[in-house]
């Protein structure tokens, strides 16, 4: 998952951390080169069993060693300054403007090349500058601090979207008010995985026992009302159908009252997969709000699908008020670009990660797990 941006992240820290890791033995050996030399120990020597008979000639070449010895600390001092590296007694190091603009044109490609938005990247990095800027690091730490330091960066991305709302928590108040059924639209283009993740979230509430009957409002798709109904049976809740080419607000409509008829308290309701371009369709899931008036609308695309999914939400917002997003086969996403900028870039929480073809392969989104895969603690 997300290899190919892990390799580039990391690859760019790995590089940094070794320049700054070799600048730390250079200035060790500058140290190491002024107390050892010649010069300090002639100092060292001062005023020890110097005798009368040294001439003014002795003394004069005392002060010139002295002299020499100063000037050449100070060049050191001055390089020290210059390179904004810190003595190695001090322990810590400080980048400059050269380093850190170096370190960031390459993080800025490895995340273009990886499908994060542009302006996505453009505030992870200028939070980046931010951070390393301030950053003392520890010189026998680098690579750990500088890790750490890249992701809190991208830990300030991932969590910049509005609060997600809790599903489970919004459902279980409102059974236990008595408030049923709770009704929730999918959304999403053809091939996302769409009828799949409304079985796997219909099996995810049944473990909390949680009563749910299915709405088969795809009447578009080949095949759509059979494999809702497949999952349906394995599954062990009840569907609502009808026949292809019938309306999918009139099915939506049936499978409500089924629900408050026999006080069940979750409504999931499929819908035709569409294109965001298809004005026609898009006409037909606004029927389909006017008439079920869904509590909770959740937009199901495809992690893969790249910077094209924040397009296609923000298609998709203009005609109907999307409250989540739960993205599919991100253990498929071999780029992960998607996946960071998408609630930056629409400001939609994403409240759930699709990982595989199970019922139980249905995460609830947790920025953590998108670091890790991204950039490892122990990287």
């Amino acid at each position: 998952m997300f290899d190919g941006l892990r390799k580039k992240l990391s690859d760019a820290v790995k590089n940094l951390v070794k320049k700054e890791e070799e600048k730390v033995e250079e200035e060790k050996k500058e140290e190491k080169a002024i107390g050892e030399s010649p010069l300090d120990r002639n100092v060292a020597k001062e005023g020890k069993g110097q005798g009368e008979g040294q001439g003014e000639e002795k003394k004069v070449e005392e002060k010139a060693s002295n002299h020499e010895q100063d000037k050449r600390k100070e060049e050191v001092i001055r390089l020290s300054f210059t390179t904004k590296i810190k003595s190695a007694f001090l322990g810590t190091i400080k980048l400059n403007d050269a380093e850190i603009g170096n370190f960031l044109d390459v993080l800025k490609i490895s995340m273009l090349e990886s499908d994060v938005s542009y302006n996505t990247t453009e505030y992870f990095l200028e939070d980046l500058d931010s951070k390393l800027r301030e950053k003392q690091i520890n010189s026998k730490r680098i690579r750990e601090e500088l890790t750490e330091t890249v992701r809190e960066a991208l830990l300030s991305v991932l969590e910049s979207a509005p609060s997600k709302i809790n599903v489970d928590q919004f459902v279980k108040i409102r059974k236990d008010s008595k408030e049923i059924p709770v009704k929730i639209l999918f959304l999403g283009p053809n091939g996302a995985g769409k009828t799949t993740t409304i079985a796997k979230l219909a099996h995810h509430f049944k473990s909390k026992n949680i009563s749910t009957v299915l709405s088969a409002s795809d009447t578009f798709r080949a095949a759509a009302i059979e494999q809702i109904e497949h999952h349906a049976k394995k599954i062990g809740v009840h569907v609502i159908k009808s026949n292809y080419g019938a309306d999918p607000a009139s099915i939506a409509f049936d499978a409500i009252a089924y629900a408050k008829a026999h006080n069940m308290d979750l409504v999931l309701i499929d819908s035709a997969g569409r294109q965001e371009t298809n004005k026609s369709l898009m006409s037909e899931v606004q029927k389909i709000v006017r008439v079920a008036k869904p509590d909770i609308t959740i937009f199901v695309g495809e992690s893969t699908a790249g910077n094209q999914i924040a397009e296609q939400i923000k298609e998709f917002n203009k005609f109907v008020k999307i409250d989540g997003i739960i993205l599919t086969k991100l253990d498929s996403d071999a780029k992960g670009g998607g996946v960071i900028s998408i609630s930056h870039t629409t400001g939609i929480p994403v409240l759930f990660f699709g990982m595989g073809e199970s019922y139980d392969a249905l995460v609830p989104y947790d920025p953590k797990i998108i670091l890790d895969a991204i950039l490892p603690e122990n990287n």
